[in-house]
């Protein structure tokens, strides 16, 4: 009787594998969106130390670095200040969140808030990341 090795199986399990790329996939995808419109608009707001969070449903209003305006994906100039006023009217109760980016001209701001209290909106707030030290 002589004694005979069992052949190994050239095969490769594949399921780690596959378990692996979809946990990397949907890590990218969480993340990615995490993001939010500031990415959209290339907006990089202010560190802050003092920032507070708080989850109230606002409207956004977002201004880069060239002194654009957008709100819902539109973009509005200086010029424009009106009809975006008109189409945010409906909402004057709620809050209003300015997300500017840090090298917009503060000309940009103090002008956007001059309106926005000319409007009669009485709830302005800014836009800060928390600096995590």
């Amino acid at each position: 009787m002589s004694y005979q090795p069992k052949k190994k199986s050239s095969t490769l399990n594949l399921a780690p594998m596959i378990d692996i790329v979809f946990l990397l996939l949907i890590f990218f995808l969480v993340s990615s969106t995490l993001q939010g419109e500031e990415a959209l608009y290339n907006i990089t707001v202010p560190d802050s130390s003092i920032g507070e969070t708080k989850n109230v449903e606002m409207i956004n209003i977002f201004l880069d670095k060239d002194n654009q305006i957008y709100y819902k994906e539109k973009q509005y100039s200086r010029d424009e200040i009106e009809t975006l006023l008109v189409d945010i009217s409906a909402a004057k109760d709620k809050k209003l969140k300015i997300y500017a980016d840090k090298q917009t001209n503060f000309e940009s701001i103090v002008f956007l808030i001059e309106r926005f209290k000319d409007a009669n909106y009485q709830n302005i707030s800014f836009a800060l990341r928390e600096n995590n030290k």
